[in-house]
């Protein structure tokens, strides 16, 4: 998930954070899996295409463990309630740094005129993230014809997880319109590694196509099982009845025998 992982540019001047979808030449799309808005009580995920100029990777996490130092006037990128970050300067740095004072400078408007003072805990700042804009070159995007006695069970999107991590692809999913796999990677290495374990997939995928096929066929038999024994069932007790029909008649009379003696 973490190679899916961009931050795009908002037309507010705010970076937020997205999930990737798809690479074209010129764009991205992206989903907003974080920033569900609710409208008549339903979550509705948005989607989205962005040019390249407008998203970058997130910046790398760090591994030290150590606590960055901030200094008053520093630029930082400050994170927003809907997963997002603004730029901002530190104007004063509170209770021993837990706490910042900082001012929102908002590139939507000429020169940052626009700005207002937010304090917030030093959790919700960061360093501004250092990463260029993307370009088509940061992706790699390829496709792997499926034949075409495969292609019912390439629909389970699952069956290509091991295939995707084998690959290092961010991406690997079934297109049914062209009948092929569409795979999204960083690592320039994924093709090269795609057409060399393609065929192993495949067999893969032939195994537990036969495996499925068998499944399916058994439960079809043990459907059928139970429908005959239900018919079955259903007819010995309705013979039953008819044999049983006489003497609850002859019971019946007796019984309204005795009543009228």
């Amino acid at each position: 998930m973490e190679d899916l992982l961009v931050e795009v540019l908002s037309d507010d001047g705010h970076y937020y954070e997205a999930i990737l979808t798809d690479v074209t030449d010129t764009e991205i799309l992206v989903t907003f899996e974080n920033m569900l808005t609710v409208m008549d009580g339903r979550k509705n995920l948005e989607t989205k295409n962005y040019p390249f100029a407008k998203a970058r990777l997130p910046p790398l996490k760090d591994t030290t463990g150590a606590a960055p130092s901030y200094a008053e006037g520093q630029e930082i990128e400050v994170v927003c309630m809907l997963f997002g970050f603004y730029r901002a300067t530190i104007q004063e740095i509170l209770i021993d740094g837990e706490f910042f004072s900082v001012k929102h400078l908002n590139p939507e408007y000429p020169n940052g005129i626009s700005t207002f003072y937010e304090i917030v805990p030093v959790d919700r700042i960061r360093v501004p993230n250092p990463n260029p804009p993307l370009t088509k070159e940061d992706f790699v995007k390829f496709q792997i014809d499926v034949p075409m006695e495969l292609r019912y069970i390439a629909e389970k999107r699952e069956i290509h997880k091991d295939f995707q991590l084998r690959i290092g692809a961010a991406i690997c999913r079934f297109e049914p319109e062209s009948g092929s796999l569409v795979c999204i990677s960083r690592a320039n290495w994924s093709k090269k590694a795609a057409d060399e374990l393609k065929d192993c997939h495949f067999n893969i995928l032939r195994e537990k196509a036969e495996r499925f096929k068998k499944l399916e066929e058994k439960a079809i038999q043990l459907r059928s099982k139970l429908v005959e024994e239900a018919i079955q069932l259903r007819s010995k007790l309705e013979e039953e009845a008819i044999q049983l029909r006489p003497k609850l008649e002859e019971e019946e009379f007796w019984t309204e025998g005795t009543g009228e003696e």
